[in-house]
């Protein structure tokens, strides 16, 4: 799950009813400006990772000298999303503004097949095609 901003909050409930089923191996990208001015939810996030319900990459765009952002986490993150998209059947939801963040997350999820899966551009981005039938590669975004 990637939810920058007020993005993470359809991911709030999602995880809650994933957790409660059972549902143990979950990952969330979050990012936002600053840590300590907009890093909503983070006493319920921290919670989770500490009771095993919550793997979870920040991206905190302005607390350092160089921007980064969402997709940056995700491409850091290659081995651990190939794992989940092609052997473990994972789900990969992005949500929120619908400015330049879907398209760099995608860009970044593309980046990761090619690389960890030696696919070509075009293969990459017919995998992600192929995962969006499936409805395991979707978006939610708002402006």
């Amino acid at each position: 799950m990637v939810g920058p901003g007020t993005g993470v909050a359809p991911f709030r409930a999602a995880l809650q009813e994933r957790i409660t089923q059972g549902g143990t191996e979950n990952v969330l990208f979050f990012g936002c400006r600053s840590q300590a001015a907009d890093f909503y939810c983070r006493s319920e996030w921290e919670e989770l990772q500490r009771s095993g319900g919550l793997t979870l990459f920040t991206a905190f765009s302005r607390d350092q000298g160089e921007k980064v952002y969402v997709q940056h986490r995700v491409r850091e993150q290659a081995e651990l999303l190939w794992e989940l998209l092609t052997h473990r059947n994972a789900h990969f939801y992005i949500a929120g503004n619908a400015k330049q963040m879907p398209a760099a997350v995608s860009e970044a999820v593309s980046a990761v097949l090619q690389s960890q899966g030696g696919l070509g551009a075009m293969q990459a981005e017919e995998l992600l095609q192929e995962l969006e039938r499936q409805g395991r590669f979707q978006t939610e975004t708002w402006s």
